[in-house]
């Protein structure tokens, strides 16, 4: 477990650079919301494309099935058990980073917001279910993107 939560203290680290960059650029609120159209949108857009992507699919193979990681990687040690959780930590990452920089558009500090994204990255991993899940969150947020295009030309911003 130590070694899976290094990995996202590490990713939480940087998310939290990037945000704290973004707020002294005037970019983003206190609270952690996209004042900028432009930074909602390549957001929106690269998390949905992201979604339909052979990275996104690889990582969803290990996060869905994790005893199958352990099993394949197993070997006994405190060393070895902390290489194991951080290499799940590395794939679970590489499932859920954008959706969890999405928060940069919704508020990071937005419990709702955060609540919600969360619980869909949980059903996602959920092999029976996840599968269902990827590819229409990726048209939804691509569409996001597009409406947010539309909405910057049509008020001007």
């Amino acid at each position: 477990m130590s070694g899976y939560g290094a990995v996202w203290l590490v990713f939480s680290i940087l998310a939290a650079g990037l945000q704290l960059g973004l707020a002294k650029a005037g970019a983003m609120t206190g609270a952690g919301q996209s004042l900028s159209p432009w930074v909602s949108v390549g957001l929106l857009a690269a998390a949905g494309a992201y979604q339909f992507s052979t990275a996104k699919e690889a990582c969803l193979s290990k996060c869905r099935h994790p005893l199958m990681f352990f099993v394949e990687h197993w070997a006994p040690g405190l060393e070895p058990a902390f290489a194991m959780g951080a290499r799940l930590g590395v794939w679970c990452v590489g499932c859920c980073w954008l959706l969890m920089l999405l928060g940069l558009i919704g508020g990071a500090m937005n419990l709702m917001w955060m609540g919600a994204a969360t619980l869909f990255m949980v059903f996602e991993k959920l092999p029976e279910i996840g599968r269902y899940l990827t590819r229409p969150l990726g048209v939804a947020l691509m569409i996001g993107a597009a409406v947010q295009v539309v909405s910057v030309f049509s008020w001007g911003a």
